[in-house]
């Protein structure tokens, strides 16, 4: 069962990264908690239509999943995946079950959404065809793999010529090659940490904009939403102290090193600041305030990455701790460029002692 998860559905994922990166910018960039809203309302009342829209695009995505899971079972290093005939029919069936609900998983969380919107909104009568729906996906996606597995594939697929040439040389960028290999090598990582900053800053703002609150309620969500960057600014340690070897060695200051650690963790923290902007809640000024205190959350946390020189377990208590006195400053209305200015300071007298090359 491992193998399956681990071979197919991580692989699907970790490959359609950037696809789903830009469809959580659209969903929760340019959609409001009203639009959302309206969506389901309209899948779910708008009677035959709003089912068959919402079980189309449901289809789509299962198609996908299948097309996926046929070609790339053709290939030479999948032919370990054939051996899974030796498996009884039930469990078999069993395990492919489980192997499409982890294809399928954007469209099971999306079924939770409509299902807390049909509570809230008392149309849990509409919600019905949903079940059907998974029962057909799933079984879809099962005889997909069921057939993959009866006709083996024994000969290497030879690729033709490209119709469409990059044309454009990498760039010659050492932020260009850390993104690049984030988003290739540690998409998953990638995917799953800047979902949960996104959703923790839609929520921060859809709390924000129920009642009659300060900079310092938003302060803290968008904090703990920046906090949670930690992981994939770990990747970017990673890939500074594994692969990236030889950045170490060049003639470069002090000074251009540090700025070569702020840069791309300003780009990381993008989405989320997007994200709190597009909700209208805070004027322009207030969202830059919270940009540059998630600046200096995600470089003072990137720079104890590499005081701990990898973030042993038992350092996540430092960030707890971290985090509770920050969010007392910001309760003692200490000014946000202040905490800000602070931790950029700290952050330059902190750098040659903990990043040692």
């Amino acid at each position: 069962m491992k193998m399956l998860l681990v071979s197919t559905v991580s692989v699907f994922f970790r490959q359609r990264a950037g696809t789903f990166l830009v469809l959580l910018g659209l969903l929760f960039g340019f959609l409001s908690a009203n639009e959302h809203h309206a969506f389901a309302v309209f899948f779910l009342t708008g009677g035959i239509y709003g089912m068959l829209a919402l079980f189309t695009i449901w289809l789509i995505y299962s198609l996908i999943c299948i097309q996926f899971l046929i070609s790339t079972w053709k290939l030479p290093e999948y032919k370990f995946i054939y051996h899974v005939r030796t498996w009884p029919a039930f469990v078999r069936t069993r395990r492919f079950t489980i192997q499409a609900l982890g294809l399928l998983q954007p469209i099971l969380y999306y079924g939770t959404y409509l299902l807390v919107i049909a509570i809230q909104d008392k149309l849990t009568t509409r919600l019905w065809p949903v079940i059907p729906f998974y029962i057909v996906l799933i079984v879809m996606l099962v005889i997909a793999a069921e057939w993959r597995i009866r006709k083996p594939v024994l000969y290497v697929p030879v690729k033709g010529k490209q119709i469409i040439q990059w044309p454009f040389p990498r760039p010659a960028s050492a932020l260009y090659w850390s993104m690049e290999w984030l988003l290739r090598e540690r998409s998953i990582t990638l995917l799953v940490g800047k979902l949960g900053a996104m959703l923790v800053a839609a929520g921060t703002m859809l709390y924000y904009s129920s009642g009659e609150y300060d900079i310092r309620m938003p302060a803290v969500g968008m904090s703990l939403a920046y906090l949670l960057n930690l992981g994939i600014s770990l990747e970017l340690y990673k890939w500074e102290s594994e692969i990236w070897l030889w950045g170490r060695s060049l003639p470069a200051s002090l000074s251009k090193r540090w700025v070569s650690i702020v840069i791309p963790h300003l780009v990381l923290i993008l989405p989320e600041t997007i994200v709190m902007l597009r909700h209208g809640g805070l004027g322009f000024s207030a969202v830059l305030q919270l940009y540059m205190l998630g600046a200096a959350i995600v470089i003072v946390s990137h720079l104890y990455i590499y005081k701990r020189s990898g973030l042993p377990e038992n350092a996540f208590q430092v960030f707890l701790f971290g985090f509770i006195a920050l969010t007392l400053l910001v309760l003692y209305k200490i000014p946000l460029l202040l905490i800000y200015a602070c931790g950029l300071l700290f952050s330059l007298l902190a750098f040659r002692k903990w990043c040692k090359m």
